[in-house]
């Protein structure tokens, strides 16, 4: 049982990485606009997508999986590289021009609903590879939707704090580290990384 219980919760921190990133990069951005109803919406909106993704994969087994495994990382390179090309632009725009450029943030539902569903798409795959085995689902699916919960609002309070105190140099960077974690799922996904 013990063992059960590692598995799932190493499958939950491996698959929280990438929204643990995300949510570093959205804090530094927003640094001293960040609210607690900001926080918890957004974190519960990714851990929603990795619950809906990961039961998704579980449930459609393989078929499912090898179907999205031909376009996953595509989707998610484009999403990341996207957001995190505005977050480098924005850091280095004037102040006026920055208010208007809301996009690198996490302000709108569409931007939320794009980085939910790119960090999740993992979950999916996973949710498929872990179907085939006797790995218990709602122990696991449970883990990862607090994992990804509580990884989520701790990289939003470390974000914040490094937004802070170095400012557009870390939401320059948080941009910067999406665009790489984009390249790595792309490069990963076509079997170079």
């Amino acid at each position: 049982m013990y063992m059960l219980i590692l598995s799932g919760l190493l499958v939950a921190l491996s698959l929280s990485m990438d929204n643990f990133a995300v949510t570093i990069a959205a804090g530094c951005a927003e640094h001293c606009r960040l609210r607690a109803r900001t926080v918890w919406g957004v974190s519960a909106a990714f851990a929603a997508a990795h619950f809906v993704m990961f039961t998704a994969g579980w449930l459609c087994g393989e078929q499912l999986g090898r179907w999205i495994d031909r376009f996953d990382h595509w989707v998610a390179f484009a999403v990341l590289v996207f957001i995190g090309a505005r977050m480098v632009r924005s850091a280095f725009e004037k102040q006026a021009d920055k208010e208007a450029s809301a996009l690198c943030r996490l302000n709108t539902a569409q931007t939320v609903v794009a980085l939910a569903i790119a960090t999740s798409l993992d979950a999916l795959l996973v949710g498929v590879a872990l179907s085939l085995t006797d790995a218990p689902f709602w122990l696991t699916v449970i883990t990862l939707t607090f994992c990804v919960l509580g990884t989520s609002c701790l990289g939003f309070w470390l974000g914040a704090k490094l937004g802070r105190s170095f400012g557009k140099i870390m939401e320059a960077l948080g941009g910067v580290a999406l665009a790489g974690i984009g390249t790595k799922l792309l490069l990963g996904g076509l079997g170079i990384w």
